[in-house]
C-alpha cells in the first residue's frame, strides 16, 4: 500500500494504491493505516490498479473504510478495477456502495468542489 496526498481537486484526496491482494492475511494493516490517514483527510480514492485479488476480508475492511469516511462528512471512491476484483464488488453487491471510476485520475476530479471544477 502506497498513500500519498493530492490537492489537485481543492480539498486533499488520499490516494491508497493497492498492491497485489486485500486479504485475511493484510487486511487488518489496511484498517489501521487507513485510521492513521484519516488524520489527513476524509476524502480517499483507493487505486485498484494493482490489485489482483481480493476475499471477504478485504472486501469488508474497504467497506469498513467507507463508513468510517462517510461518519467524518467524507467519501471513499474506487478507480481501476481488474475485472476479476470488479466481480467480487459486482456479486456481493458492495459495488452498489462505491463510486467506481476508470482511473485514479477521474476519481480525484470527482471530488472536485464546483467553485474549483
Amino acid at each position: 500500500m502506497i498513500f500519498n496526498l493530492d490537492k489537485s481537486a481543492g480539498n486533499p484526496v488520499g490516494i491508497v494504491v493497492l498492491s497485489v491482494r486485500v486479504d485475511a492475511h493484510n487486511s487488518s494493516e489496511l484498517q489501521k493505516a487507513f485510521v492513521h490517514w484519516m488524520q489527513y483527510t476524509s476524502s480517499f480514492v483507493f487505486d485498484c490498479s494493482g490489485l489482483d485479488f481480493i476475499d471477504s476480508s478485504g472486501l469488508g475492511t474497504i467497506v469498513s473504510c467507507l463508513r468510517k469516511a462517510l461518519e467524518k462528512n467524507g467519501d471513499l471512491k474506487l478507480a481501476a478495477l481488474n475485472q476479476k476484483v470488479a466481480l467480487v464488488f459486482e456479486l456481493t453487491k458492495a459495488k452498489k456502495l462505491f463510486s467506481i471510476f476508470e482511473s485514479a485520475e477521474e476519481a480525484i476530479k470527482s471530488f472536485a468542489s464546483p467553485m474549483t471544477a
